[in-house]
């Protein structure tokens, strides 16, 4: 029942968002969160609790995969270098955590924060 709730939860928001259902607000979460180029983890919390926060690559369409990420609630979206982790039911706080950048170039992707018919983006930059 789980597995259910959290794939509708990912679905209906996209289906929202394509017929403009969705608006963009600000829900009190910093704009943007910059990782030096050893990654590491930050913790930021806003002024409203989120439903689900999905990891976007705005380049190319890609996002993250969503999982239960263990006993204590906690939902892990991963992408690539970054992954985020919250509280199934929302509690305002957001983990993220950015893995080491031997690139050598700066990257970025981006944390869409959902909650109901409303969201905000985060943006995120990891130095090179």
């Amino acid at each position: 029942m789980k597995k259910i709730s959290l794939i509708l939860a990912l679905i209906l928001p996209m289906l929202f968002t394509s017929c403009g259902f969705f608006s963009e607000i600000d829900m009190g979460y910093p704009k943007k969160v910059t990782f030096t180029a050893d990654g590491g983890e930050q913790t930021i919390y806003g002024e409203m609790s989120f439903n689900t926060a999905e990891i976007h690559n705005f380049n190319n369409g890609d996002q993250g995969e969503i999982s239960l990420g263990g006993e204590d609630g906690m939902i892990v979206n991963e992408y690539k270098w970054l992954k985020v982790e919250y509280k199934e039911r929302g509690t305002g706080e957001l983990k993220i955590y950015a893995e080491p950048n031997t690139t050598g170039k700066s990257r970025e992707l981006h944390i869409e924060l959902i909650s109901g018919y409303e969201y905000q983006v985060v943006k995120v930059v990891q130095e090179k």
